[in-house]
């Protein structure tokens, strides 16, 4: 099933010249995704948000090819909102989402083994500060 989408993403950081860069870079990146089009495109000039920090709005209207393609592209860019624009009903292949699904769960494995080891690697840390250095006796 091919989807039309809305979207917008959302980049913050400082300085606002480096904000920009990141912005069109993040556009040229998804204008060389395989079975993502770009229909229409338009970048936010940055705006000072807190103290140093600013925020530049992506608004972007693509034709995203199957589902799992949708969702890798809300993974890999983490949109602020979508909204599909083509239709009111989606119907998908129980082999196209069982490979959507496949790929969610490979990503959270992933991410729960990243959580894991920074986990192991703070309480390691913490331990080393708790126990008294031997070149301080």
């Amino acid at each position: 099933m091919v989807f039309t989408v809305r979207t917008i993403i959302e980049v913050l950081g400082f300085p606002d010249t480096h904000v920009k860069e990141i912005t069109e870079k993040v556009v040229e990146k998804i204008k060389t995704e395989d079975r993502i089009s770009v229909l229409k495109e338009k970048i936010h000039d940055p705006e000072k948000v807190k103290d140093k920090f600013f925020s530049s709005l992506i608004e972007l209207e693509l034709k995203i090819h199957d589902f799992s393609k949708l969702l890798g592209f809300c993974y890999d860019y983490l949109p602020s909102s979508l909204e599909i624009l083509d239709t009111e009903k989606i119907t998908l292949q129980v082999r196209e989402f069982h490979f959507a699904m496949n790929e969610l769960l490979e990503r959270l494995h992933h991410y729960n083994l990243v959580v894991n080891n920074l986990s192991a690697k703070i309480r390691q840390l913490e331990n080393k500060e708790d126990k008294p250095s031997s070149a301080s006796s």
